[in-house]
């Protein structure tokens, strides 16, 4: 049976979550997110200290979440390169799931940077053990040979942040295809191969 406790601070998160992307950051009351968790103002500050915190909060446990996505999909039998494919599709997915909290972050959260800069090094420190597993793997193949591998990890982690922000702003095309286009650009190179003839 789950803790109250741990219950009441998951309701409060997903209200957090919920009044920022429909009212923006700046313009969300603390007042509005604990009556929509059906808490007590009181019982927010209990276990967060301010609505930047429930922010942060909020970022890392989808940075968590990401990671977990990740992980899911490059840890298996299956070819490198499809791993990479499947794993990049599901974590475009579930950005695109949550597009109203990302144009929040996009459009509002850039004083929280530093810290959410901090928390997203903090995990590929982490899990640096792993992608250099994963990344020698593919490197066997030929592929990813130009960057070691945090510098390979950084311009894919540019790709799909760069990719997030325009499509968040826009809410233009369907972000799991875009992102799956890009990584595919990514591995074949600018070039079309020559037709035989």
């Amino acid at each position: 049976m789950n803790d109250p406790t741990d219950q009441r601070r998951d309701r409060i998160l997903a209200a957090a979550r919920e009044v920022f992307a429909r009212e923006g950051f700046r313009t969300a009351e603390v007042k509005t997110i604990a009556e929509t968790a059906g808490v007590g103002k009181a019982t927010i500050y209990k276990f967060f200290q301010s609505k930047e915190q429930l922010l942060l909060v909020i970022v890392e446990e989808n940075l968590n979440q990401i990671r977990d996505i990740a992980l899911r999909h490059l840890i298996s039998d299956a070819p490198p390169l499809a791993r990479m494919e499947r794993a990049c599709r599901a974590i475009a997915a579930f950005i695109a799931s949550n597009r109203a909290f990302t144009r929040v972050l996009v459009q509002e959260a850039g004083d929280f940077a530093g810290d959410i800069q901090r928390q997203h090094l903090t995990l590929i420190e982490q899990n640096m053990p792993l992608a250099e597993a994963f990344f020698s793997e593919l490197r066997k193949d030929g592929y990813f040979t130009a960057l070691n591998t945090r510098e390979t990890i950084q311009m894919m982690m540019n790709l799909i942040i760069g990719s997030a922000y325009t499509w968040a702003l826009t809410g233009t095309g369907d972000f799991e295809e875009q992102a799956s286009d890009y990584l595919r650009v990514l591995i074949n190179g600018l070039r079309t191969p020559a037709k035989e003839g």
